[in-house]
Parts: C-alpha cells; sequence; structure tokens
C-alpha cells in the first residue's frame, strides 16, 4: 500500500486555493474596469414610472423611456398613458421641465357585428385565435373587416379592459389605460386609440366597400351615403373609398352626424 504523505495532498490543494484567490482578483478587477455605470437619473425617472412596461410610450419599456427622458432625447414628459397626468408632472418637475398638457386617450373597436347584425361564411375549425383565423379566408365572419371575437386583444390586456360579447371586442373606458398593446394585437386594425370623451362621436364601422357588399356582411355598417359628411359643421368627417372616418380632434361632439346616419353606424359614447 503507498502511503500518501502531508505534502502531497497539501500542495494540490494549495495550489487550488491560490488559483482560485488569484481567479478572484482578476474577475474583481476586470468587472470594476469594464462595468457600465448606472445612470441615476434614468433609474430616478424609472421609479416614477408606473413600471408597467407596456411599450404605450413607444419605447421598450419604463426603463427604455426613462433612459430617453435622462439623456435629453426625449423632451415629452406625458407619454406615459397609464401613469397619467400625475405621473407625467413629477416627471416633468423631477428633470426641470414646464409640465406638458395630457391627453386622456382610451381604445376603442371600430365594429359593431355582433352576433345579432352578421352571420358566419363558413364553420371554423383551426386555433381560436383571431392571428390565425384572418389567415382562413380572412376569417369566418360574414364581414371580413370586422371583428372575429377570439379574443387576442382580450388576452393582451393587462389591465382586464378587455371582454368579448357576442362575438365582439368590447374595453371598458374606466379600465383602460391606453397603453395600445391591444391596437397592435389586432390583425383587423379595428382597435383604435382616440381622445377620452364621454360623447365621442364614432364611425365604429371599418368596412370601406361600397353598400352592396356592405348590407350582404352586415346590417348595421355604414354604407357610404355622405349625409354625414355633408351635415358635418367643422369638416370632421371624410370618406376614405366608401367608410366615413370622424377626426376625434376636429369633431365638436354636436351629434348632426348620429342623427342622419341611416345605418346606425356612428355612435355617441364610450361603448362597453
Amino acid at each position: 500500500m503507498i502511503t500518501m504523505t502531508m505534502n502531497t495532498l497539501g500542495l494540490p490543494v494549495l495550489l487550488m486555493a491560490v488559483l482560485a484567490f488569484a481567479l478572484g482578483i482578476l474577475i474583481t478587477f476586470v468587472s470594476k474596469k469594464f462595468e457600465v455605470p448606472v445612470d441615476a437619473k434614468t433609474t430616478d425617472i424609472t421609479n416614477i414610472l408606473p413600471g408597467a412596461n407596456c411599450g404605450g410610450c413607444g419605447y421598450s419599456g419604463c426603463a427604455g423611456y426613462a433612459a430617453a427622458l435622462a439623456s435629453g432625447e426625449e423632451k415629452n414628459t406625458t407619454k406615459c398613458s397609464v401613469g397619467g397626468p400625475d405621473t407625467a408632472a413629477e416627471v416633468a418637475q423631477y428633470l426641470g421641465y414646464a409640465g406638458g398638457t395630457f391627453e386622456s386617450k382610451v381604445a376603442q373597436v371600430h365594429c359593431q357585428g355582433t352576433t345579432e347584425h352578421t352571420k358566419p361564411r363558413y364553420e371554423y375549425q383551426g386555433t381560436r385565435t383571431c392571428r390565425n383565423a384572418t389567415m382562413v379566408n380572412g376569417g369566418p365572419g360574414s364581414c371580413q373587416f370586422g371583428c372575429i371575437g377570439f379574443g387576442d386583444c382580450e388576452r393582451s390586456c393587462e389591465f382586464d379592459a378587455i371582454v368579448i360579447k357576442d362575438g365582439v371586442a368590447r374595453i371598458d373606458p374606466e379600465k383602460c389605460t391606453a397603453c395600445g398593446a391591444c391596437v397592435a394585437e389586432c390583425p383587423k386594425k379595428i382597435i383604435h386609440l382616440i381622445p377620452k370623451h364621454e360623447k365621442a362621436y364614432i364611425n365604429r364601422c371599418s368596412n370601406p366597400q361600397p353598400a352592396m357588399y356592405v348590407k350582404k356582411a352586415c346590417d348595421i355598417g355604414c354604407i357610404g351615403c355622405t349625409l354625414c359628411v355633408k351635415n358635418c359643421p367643422v369638416d370632421a368627417i371624410k370618406m376614405e373609398q366608401s367608410l366615413a372616418v370622424i377626426d376625434q380632434y376636429k369633431c365638436i361632439k354636436c351629434g348632426k352626424c348620429k342623427a342622419v346616419c341611416p345605418a346606425h353606424s356612428i355612435t355617441s359614447g364610450l361603448i362597453f
């Protein structure tokens, strides 16, 4: 039997300990040498922001918006729809800016094609997502420009502001933060952010086709009669193909467009 001496056992252990110590010093040196300094201003602004990371401000998240504000690249302190006017004011105060005017917005669905007003063209058998269904001949509904109702927008909303009612997405204006997640998620592009106003007049139809095709698809769709355009006193409505589109920034909420709309596609208020 070979007897291991203390020197034989201790030398490898000692060498390993010295090597580990040396590596520790090297790692510490490298980390300090190449350390990216934390911008205290960015950190402070990030802490002011709500941390929703929804992307509604146009940046990848709160940290991205904070970094842009801290660097001076971004001057607009009112882009956080989740934080609202209080957050905008606090960020402006921190940066020493004059407080900007915060405009509250809300997402709204431009479709009323419920099961009462539309009908299916075929029975969809695939994965029940709007995005997948859209790839199958535009979706199963009679209106290829309308809400599919499979809830992609509902799943994308972090604030539980969306529900599907009778086959159409509906947005709770009290819960909606205008983060824009549903707008980005909707494959039909029928969800829009508009100024939040309790009397908002909206043409809920998104079908730009001539009346003969619209009426076959939905009995409450815009027929392109132009009566709303002719009766608007401030030229807030224009025609895009056969679809009346209301400019929410020009609209004075007089209600004349809704009063003359024979199809009842123009509504008043933030429907939920």
